[in-house]
């Protein structure tokens, strides 16, 4: 199983939060865990924020275990497609093109952002949670 995290998710494996028993159940099932290159800035800023130096130097140990996807000019233009077809934000559509840059087949996009969610699941994704409150 692979596993795509956008920072909404990721940073609740080290910041004490509702759904962290999710993502870190999620995380020991997966055989792969992927993010965007720019999920690391994301989600070490919101960990070292919420949690501080701690926390987020423990996220940055665990980076080495990520299969990291570039941002390249395909990327970047099915994110510039996908924030107009789905009205995202700028880095939701750089995620969403990220997890998506091999089509949905075996790529679950575990986020808690309502947007990202629901365009996730119209192209086909299986996401982590299945629905959001």
């Amino acid at each position: 199983m692979n596993l795509y995290l956008d920072a909404s998710a990721l940073v609740k494996r080290y910041v004490d939060e509702p759904s962290r028993a999710t993502v870190n159940a999620a995380m020991s099932e997966a055989e792969v865990w992927s993010m965007s290159r720019v999920g690391f800035v994301e989600t070490y800023r919101a960990v070292w924020l919420r949690s501080g130096e701690a926390a987020s130097e423990r996220f940055r140990e665990e980076w080495s275990g990520f299969a990291v996807i570039g941002l390249d000019e395909d990327i970047m233009q099915r994110a510039a497609a996908l924030a107009t077809q789905f009205r995202l934000r700028s880095l939701d559509a750089i995620h969403l093109a990220s997890a998506s840059i091999d089509g949905p087949a075996g790529v679950i996009v575990v986020t808690w952002d309502g947007r990202l969610h629901a365009a996730a699941r119209a192209l086909g994704h299986a996401t982590v949670p299945e629905r959001l409150a």
